[in-house]
């Protein structure tokens, strides 16, 4: 059987190709309400985890920007009194928004994320070819530059993270990636992993579908309590940016 060989000029490539995808992606991605539900995972004394509570949130658009409400816990809708709350918080969060739009201070901005730096902060090499939920995707893997020192704390975080992504031959756009961490952060400790799953949603954006964040944390460098969240995503609505939720000021 013959073995396909990857150069690196040929990963860079596919790099270069899966970083200008995501521009037109996420502008359609951006006009979408979803659901997000988050189960928290305990651990017993073997180190098994057990999922300990969940929280539904719907993702909305309130004021021209995304809104996250509580809207179960468990899996039960709220009860009347939190739910009043949840409505007082949104009510809060929209009159903050009408300021700052007033003030001329309140902007919609954009995060290119770390990935940006794939090419000029990472060594990329493809590891070969797999097939995920039927579609072909190129794996590569992303290590950041050995001996290379963080020029600013922007380059700290993000080389903070070794990727492995699977990204989808025909559109270069992510079918899954794993983030570890592999060196000093904030939050996380070296091992924990956030992996993500995407799918193409109407034909139209690919979009999250799950995450599993899976390690520990740190606080003060001193605790270093076990963690595994997992994420679901659904319902997934186009929605009109434009015509957003405006709610009427607060009684």
């Amino acid at each position: 059987m013959a073995i396909r060989c990857f150069a690196a000029e040929d990963a860079n490539a596919i790099v270069k190709r899966f970083l200008d995808a995501p521009s037109r992606n996420w502008e359609q991605a951006g006009e979408y309400t979803y659901v997000e539900q988050a189960d928290f995972f305990v651990f017993d004394k073997n180190g098994q985890p057990r999922r300990d509570r969940s929280e539904t949130h719907e993702i909305i658009f309130l004021e021209g920007s995304t809104y996250k409400r509580l809207i179960a816990r468990n899996e039960r809708p709220l009860d009347s009194k939190e739910a009043a709350k949840e409505e007082k918080k949104m009510q809060q969060a929209a009159a903050e928004r009408r300021k700052l739009r007033q003030s001329g201070v309140f902007h919609k901005t954009v995060s290119l994320g770390p990935d940006a730096d794939l090419l000029t902060l990472f060594d990329n090499r493809v590891l070969g070819e797999e097939v995920v939920n039927g579609r072909n995707a190129w794996v590569v893997e992303c290590s950041p530059k050995a001996g290379h020192a963080p020029a600013n704390e922007h380059e700290k975080e993000v080389l903070s993270f070794g990727r492995k992504l699977w990204i989808d031959e025909s559109e270069s756009l992510p079918l899954r990636s794993v983030h570890t961490v592999v060196g000093p952060h904030i939050v996380f400790m070296p091992g924990t992993t956030i992996t993500r799953e995407y799918e193409k949603i109407n034909g139209d954006a690919w979009l999250p579908i799950s995450q599993i964040l899976a390690g520990r944390l740190q606080f003060a460098k001193v605790i270093k309590p076990r963690v595994r969240t997992e994420y679901r995503y659904s319902k997934y609505q186009k929605f009109d940016v434009q015509s957003s939720i405006t709610t009427g000021e607060p009684r």
